[in-house]
């Protein structure tokens, strides 16, 4: 099990002008600005669980670009329903990387609830196909090229620890600096 940063720095290396990158609130959120990204960032700041749902309608809307949804264990248990949604409508462009760390991090590190989840299990069930485990930087270097080429929707369950004393940036944009930001040319 790897730390964050290492693993978001890893897929940010993988990411190309021709990918959109939507992130659920959080650490990725926190950290997406502050990084180079080659891609179109929408991090969102203050919604739970709708980093799939809008990823999901731009896949839908924008065929000819390859979307990304980073959303986080705690979110997905908001609504896990969106995973039948997004099984249902098959976006061949969609890839979920589902970052699990068994805690509300945003809210202060809280552990989710203890009922175990099998995410993988959970994203099958809902009729993904093409869902993968990723436990480190080099798991997520092998599965995530597999998860663009797959032509379906694509769920990797990336394994992340937590660490409560990580120096996770403050959120540096509201919401309306995103929305100006966020441009798909």
């Amino acid at each position: 099990m790897s730390a964050r940063k290492p693993l978001l720095d890893a897929l940010v290396s993988m990411l190309t002008p021709r990918d959109v990158l939507v992130s659920c609130l959080g650490a990725n959120a926190r950290y997406l600005p502050h990084m180079e990204v080659p891609s179109p960032v929408f991090a969102l700041c203050d919604s739970m669980g709708a980093a799939i749902p809008l990823a999901l309608g731009m896949a839908l809307q924008r065929p000819d670009r390859h979307l990304v949804a980073l959303e986080g264990d705690g979110s997905l248990l908001m609504s896990p329903n969106v995973l039948a949604t997004v099984a249902a409508a098959r976006p061949p462009n969609l890839s979920i990387l589902l970052w699990v760390n068994g805690r509300y991090e945003s809210s202060g590190g809280q552990a989710l609830p203890p009922a175990p989840v099998d995410w993988a299990a959970l994203a099958r069930a809902a009729g993904i196909r093409h869902v993968e485990s990723v436990r480190d930087v080099a798991g997520l270097r092998a599965t995530f090229p597999n998860a663009r080429s797959a032509g379906e929707p694509a769920v990797l369950v990336v394994e992340v620890a937590f660490d409560p004393a990580e120096a996770i940036p403050p959120y540096s944009e509201r919401p309306d600096e995103i929305r100006a930001r966020f441009r798909i040319d």
